[in-house]
């Protein structure tokens, strides 16, 4: 598959078989995949001249599709107010992808190919263009992606962990992912715009080695993660979960969320107009 462009959408069955959410984070601890594994990983992308393009991301599914949709993401910018700084906020929602949808779609984040070499793309962006969605991936050409796919996915093969580590588009907003069940949407906050509450944490979903590295350095740094809400279940051990229960402007904590931007992401989560092909990227709300 081009890295610039969508030749085809993966199938909701293909999709669906993503690990979900809590399970992959519950493999990777138990394989110490940040430490055993994103290390060598991440020395395949600087190796081979994309790791100012693309970061390791936990493999993943929040949703299951219907067959005909996919997960699209858009960026929303909510400007400064009174009280609030300004934002731009990445939304990703289940949504049918029949024209011309379809071919307004670009790869954000891709897995290694489950039967055989090369990466196929499982979440997109919704954009006019490559132009339109400010890729710098034209600098790579296409000899040089697929080299890199083949050894990133001959390496993700060999360790057994294809189906726990994909790559994401750097374009992509990094932050806290707040994800709505009942509507199949989630949210993906900057860290910045983020005051976590006693009894939230982040469980880390996302890295990248040339950002600001550890103590330990050579390990990647935490860019994304699921923020979560932790429960004592009945056995006395604490749990996570990082999905909310409610819908629309109750769905968060307004001291962790600000409501001005709460209130803009649920409305443009909703909204037709934003959704809309011929709307461009970035809408200001």
């Amino acid at each position: 598959m081009s890295h610039l462009f969508v030749d085809s959408v993966i199938s909701a069955e293909d999709y669906n078989r993503l690990v979900i959410d809590h399970e992959a984070t519950e493999r990777a601890a138990l394989l110490d995949l940040k430490r055993n594994h994103l290390p060598a990983l991440s020395q395949t992308l600087i190796s081979h001249g994309v790791a100012d393009f693309v970061e390791l991301h936990l493999l993943h599914r929040h949703f299951r599709l219907q067959e005909g949709e996919a997960m699209v993401h858009k960026t929303l910018t909510i400007p400064k107010a009174s009280d609030v700084a300004a934002v731009t906020i990445d939304i990703a929602k289940a949504m049918d992808c029949a024209e011309p949808v379809k071919s307004s779609l670009v790869p954000l984040l891709w897995m290694a190919c489950p039967s055989g070499e090369g990466l196929v793309a499982y979440e997109y962006g919704l954009g006019g263009s490559v132009d339109s969605h400010k890729r710098e991936f034209q600098s790579i050409s296409a000899e040089a992606w697929s080299t890199f796919a083949r050894a990133f996915t001959a390496h993700v093969h060999a360790a057994g962990i294809a189906d726990l580590v994909s790559l994401k588009d750097k374009d992509c907003i990094n932050g806290g992912e707040y994800v709505v069940p009942d509507m199949r949407v989630l949210f993906r906050v900057p860290t910045s715009a983020i005051d976590l509450q006693p009894g939230s944490g982040v469980l880390e979903s996302g890295w990248d080695l040339n950002a600001k590295t550890e103590s330990n350095a050579g390990f990647p740094e935490c860019t994304d993660g699921h923020v979560t809400k932790t429960r004592r279940t009945k056995g006395g051990s604490v749990a996570h979960y990082h999905s909310t229960t409610k819908n629309g402007i109750d769905a968060f904590n307004p001291k962790e969320v600000p409501l001005p931007y709460t209130n803009a992401m649920w409305a443009t989560s909703q909204s037709e107009n934003f959704w809309a092909v011929n709307s461009g990227v970035d809408v200001t709300a």
